[in-house]
This record gives C-alpha cells, structure tokens and sequence, in this order.
C-alpha cells in the first residue's frame, strides 16, 4: 500500500513539474516551427500583398507594411472605396476612411493610434512581449478539437489594469504552428467570439508564415485574407508612413 502512495505521489510531483515548464517550452517549439526565434526577431520590415475581403464584398487590394519598431501603413480596397490607415510613431497617425466620411487624410486620435498598433499581431503574432504588456499565459495541453490535435494555450491580457480580451490559442501538435485562435471581448458593450484561423503557411526566406487568415463571429465569415507576396526586411523611406 505504501509503496502505491509513493509511486502514485511521485506521478503526481512529476506532472505539476512538467506543467510548471510548459509554457516556455511550447512557446520555444512554436518560434522553432516558426523558423528560429533568432530568425524570427531579426526581421525588421514586414510587406504583405495581397487580396482581403470583408463579408459579401468582392475581394479587393490588402497591403500591409510594419517597420519596427513602431511604423505601420495599411491600405485595403473594398466595393470601389480605398482606405488606408498609417503611423509613423507611438502618437502620430492619419487615416482616410471614405465608407466613415473621412474623405481627405485625417489625423488619428490616439485611441485610433493604439488600435492601429494592435494590427502588428498580424505579423508579430499573438505571444509578442506578452509579459511586458502584463498579460498572463497558460498551457492547457493537448486537446483534440475538429478531429486534430492541438497544444492549447490561453492568454489573458490586461488592459487599464483590468481584464481585457481573452484569447484560446492552438497550434498544431505536430508543426507547433498556430492555427486557431478563439478571441473573446466586448463589441458594443456585448460579449462576442472572433474565430481567427491560419492556413496555407509557406517558407518564405527561412520563416514559416501563414498566407491564408480568416475570421468568423460564429458560423459566419467576417472577413479573409488571401495574401500573394510577402517581403521581408526591406527598406522604407520613412516618409511613406507620413501624412500627405
């Protein structure tokens, strides 16, 4: 009988182990998938090209381009209207945004600013200085979900010092690539789920970067993105990102 305690509490004390350790050493595998976390943090400038599509609008132009730290210009093409949203630092920013009035390029509010930014997860991903921002990371495991199988991974942000969106995150078990990721917030003061997903990720100069995005609030499509070139670290002229 003693020796079934001690068996049954030495199983116990290595498990809480490997769950203390865990979320490092996932988030090692996954920048490993990636390509290399080395490789991963010496890319400076990001270029995505591509098609995006919004609800039943036709699929229009998508670019995006982020130079770090803090530069980011964003031009989408929906129906006949071209809106382009850009920051050439921390507080200043300017948008033109024709379907919302804003005709002309038009200075950003720094609430509009600080939703630009949160635009760099599109390339930086979701785990980018998660601890600097104060946001909790949790590793639940592996769970079967859709018939495949998924490290799942949960991550709490802090925002104004109080709980902010809540993000279930699953990379593939095999690639340690992330390929779903169940968002939940507040839109209009109600609860509301945006399911991200990722696909068709190609090696592009040692990276693995996913080339297809989709999101879903419930069975329904929201938005895609369908990209066809990506460059990396190439150099802008900071005026671009400048107001005209």
């Amino acid at each position: 009988m003693i020796r079934k305690l001690v068996f049954i509490a030495s199983i116990f004390l290595v498990a809480f182990s490997m769950n203390a350790q865990t979320v490092d050493e996932v988030l090692d595998m996954y920048y490993q998938g990636l390509g290399g976390k080395a490789k991963f943090e010496s890319i400076k400038s990001w270029h995505l090209i591509g098609n995006s599509q919004l609800g039943q609008n036709p699929a229009g132009e998508f670019q995006f381009i982020y130079v770090a730290p803090n530069k980011v210009k964003v031009k989408t093409v929906i129906d006949t209207f071209t809106i382009v949203q850009a920051m050439s630092n921390d507080t200043t920013g300017w948008h033109q945004i024709p379907p919302r009035g804003i005709v002309n390029p038009t200075a950003m509010t720094q609430k509009e600013i600080d939703q630009l930014k949160g635009q760099r997860a599109l390339v930086l991903g979701p785990f980018n200085n998660y601890k600097e921002k104060g946001a909790e990371l949790t590793y639940k495991g592996v769970v079967k979900k859709d018939s495949s199988d998924y490290k799942k991974l949960e991550l709490q942000t802090i925002v104004n010092g109080e709980d902010g969106p809540r993000s279930t995150i699953y990379l593939n078990n095999k690639t340690n690539l992330i390929e779903i990721i169940e968002t939940q917030t507040l839109s209009g003061g109600s609860p509301v789920t945006f399911v991200n997903k990722f696909d068709n990720y190609k090696e592009v100069d040692g990276l693995m970067i996913p080339f297809s995005y989709a999101t879903y609030v419930g069975s329904r499509k929201y938005t895609s993105l369908d990209l066809e070139t990506i460059i990396l670290n190439k150099q802008y002229e900071p005026s671009i990102f400048d107001m005209p």
